[in-house]
């Protein structure tokens, strides 16, 4: 072995730090790859990641590799459906389709390079660039607040049994 390489063992009893381990080897592809992301990590800790720049983001190999797949796809704000993105994905990366979400699409959400989009016919990922602020991001519009005074239903002002005449008189002359 050369005085560059160490192979490093220690026993973990600790239930968080298994879990976590654990995790973190599905996530990177083995328990190795998760450690050294881990001491990458580690020693670059005191260094700033460029905010615009998708390979200086701490993600799995294959999570970024995942990303600029999405990118041919569906470009820089693009859309793309899950179910669509989770087959692309495993095919590109050669990694089975269930472990797409943990392995690519998480981690990529996690750092702001994808986020989800639930619309009314489905959950659509949408490609982003790290710049502080998802692009292109649907913005929340404020939840209206029930006035505090207001107990009763809200209606026109009119009276109801006033429509019902009106509904019913119009009624009789589309029957004549």
């Amino acid at each position: 072995m050369s005085d560059e390489e160490r192979v490093a063992k220690a026993p973990i009893r600790d239930e968080k730090r298994l879990e976590a381990l654990e995790a973190a080897e599905q996530e990177h592809g083995s328990m190795a790859a998760a450690l050294r992301h881990a001491l990458d990590r580690l020693a670059d800790a005191s260094e700033t990641e460029a905010e615009t720049d998708p390979t200086e983001v701490d993600v799995p190999a294959k999570a970024l590799e995942g990303y600029w797949e999405l990118v041919d796809w569906a470009d820089v704000g693009g859309r793309i459906e899950i179910g669509t993105a989770e087959s692309v994905l495993a095919n590109a990366l050669n990694i089975p389709k269930p472990a797409v979400r943990s392995r690519v699409i998480k981690p990529l959400v996690n750092e702001s390079l994808l986020w989800k989009d639930w619309g009314h016919d489905g959950v659509w990922l949408v490609v982003g660039r790290r710049d502080g602020e998802p692009l292109n991001a649907p913005e929340q519009a404020p939840t209206p607040e029930a006035s505090p005074t207001s107990s009763e239903a809200a209606t026109d002002g009119g009276d109801p049994s006033d429509r019902l005449d009106e509904l019913a008189a119009a009624g009789a002359e589309v029957g004549e």
